[in-house]
């Protein structure tokens, strides 16, 4: 009998991690740094791009002088403020471990283009900073 309470008792702590962990990753797909809105760049927004194969890190401060820690693995649009006058800088690195693969970066603004970065090394780091 008490066998079968436990196997009960962590058949439910297996639903829930299941159900924290199921959270959690669609949270990551929803991310938002410093609002903004669907449909196209504000002129305000900035969008950091990434695309990867490999897992990454990134830290980003936005215009706002407010920095954000993102862990991620493969592709990623994350909107970041860019007030007018203001600064932004991000160092995006491969996670350890992350042997081969490639790391591209870009910073996409509505007024002033792009700047954009790659790499293929092993735990290779791209910083990038700009005028918003």
């Amino acid at each position: 009998m008490i066998r079968k309470g436990a196997l009960v008792i962590a058949a439910i702590i297996v639903v829930i991690a299941i159900t924290v962990g199921l959270y959690a990753s669609g949270m990551d797909d929803q991310i938002t740094i410093g609002g903004g809105g669907g449909g196209g760049i504000n002129s305000n927004i900035a969008e950091v791009v990434i695309k990867s194969d490999v897992a990454w890190s990134a830290d980003i401060k936005d215009s706002e002088s407010r920095s954000h820690l993102v862990d991620g693995f493969g592709d990623r649009t994350i909107p970041i403020i860019c007030n007018s006058d203001g600064t932004y800088s991000l160092t995006v690195q491969k996670s350890e471990g992350s042997s081969g693969g490639t790391l591209n970066v870009e910073v996409v603004k509505k007024e002033s283009g792009s700047q954009r970065s790659s790499t293929t090394s092993a735990n290779g780091i791209i910083s990038l900073s700009g005028t918003c």
